[in-house]
């Protein structure tokens, strides 16, 4: 039996916003990884200092930014720390935030793989 793994990118909402956006599509998407990399460090940060309010704030942020290139699994796994805010369940936050960091990464793979526009 094969296992299909869906992608972490979703091909037809990412060609749809390079299509609206055009040239700024790149731009776009390096705004995207530059500001998931600080999300993700912030979100470390506010762990640490149990700071919940503030994980909620990034991680609904995060799940808004990972829905609109197509990355579901990176919104997924941003709303599930996102419950963090009030649940305060410190274990399973840190949890959820290397899930996240594991998405982030095959999510940037994705990017990687993927041909420049012309």
């Amino acid at each position: 039996m094969t296992t299909m793994t869906s992608p972490s990118v979703d091909d037809e909402t990412y060609t749809m916003l390079q299509e609206i956006m055009a040239d700024e599509f790149g731009e776009l998407l390096g705004f995207f990884r530059a500001d998931t990399l600080t999300a993700l460090d912030n979100l470390q940060q506010c762990l640490d200092a149990e700071d919940s309010a503030q994980v909620g704030a990034i991680c609904h942020k995060l799940k808004s930014s990972g829905k609109l290139i197509g990355a579901f699994q990176l919104a997924e796994l941003s709303s599930s720390l996102e419950g963090y805010k009030d649940d305060h369940d410190h274990q399973r936050a840190a949890g959820n935030l290397g899930d996240l960091r594991a998405e982030y990464s095959k999510v940037v793979a994705w990017l990687d793989a993927q041909p420049l526009a012309a």
